[in-house]
């Protein structure tokens, strides 16, 4: 007989992208402040990836990933993703959205978003929430999923998430110690 395993040790990985006349000092005191605080962000880039967000949001877009500092405990995904929709309504304009939040979690084995659309390769984790393994880490490198987004396959990205993969087996050290 199996027993509940220990949850795996995690840092919360945030994914914004904006409408461009949002300024970045306030994405980053009205929403990026609202999770905890910033260990790093990745430098905002043009959101070019698809056109998925135009026809809501508008055209130019920028987007960030951000990572907060300290644990997190995965548990927590469902909250930390309903707090995003939240903020993402308060701050709709005319029922569009200006601001679009993709909360997660980066463990050392992969990267998980939050999402309230269902499809075959997500999991329920509650009330609505799904999560969507990203990003798999495997024999020293992030590996692909036939689903995941293309910013995530971008180099420059991914030496971000590197960076923040490393933060995270420094704080597990830390822990441990």
């Amino acid at each position: 007989m199996g027993l509940p395993g220990k949850l795996e040790t995690a840092v919360l990985f945030v994914a914004v992208a904006y409408r461009t006349e949002l300024s970045r000092p306030w994405i980053r005191e009205h929403i990026l402040s609202q999770f905890g605080e910033i260990w790093d962000q990745s430098p905002p880039f043009l959101f070019s990836y698809s056109d998925y967000y135009e026809r809501e949001m508008g055209a130019p877009l920028e987007k960030q990933f951000v990572i907060y500092r300290g644990l997190y405990a995965v548990e927590n995904a469902v909250t930390t993703k309903l707090q995003a929709i939240e903020l993402e309504q308060a701050y709709a304009r005319e029922g569009r959205r200006t601001v679009n939040i993709d909360p997660g979690y980066l463990t050392l084995a992969k990267l998980v978003l939050t999402t309230t659309k269902n499809y075959d390769h997500r999991i329920h984790i509650g009330q609505g929430i799904y999560g969507d393994v990203q990003l798999r880490f495997r024999k020293g490198q992030f590996v692909f999923n036939p689903w995941t987004y293309p910013d995530y396959r971008d180099n420059e990205h991914l030496a971000f998430l590197y960076r923040a993969r490393e933060y995270l087996h420094k704080l597990i050290r830390e822990h441990e110690a």
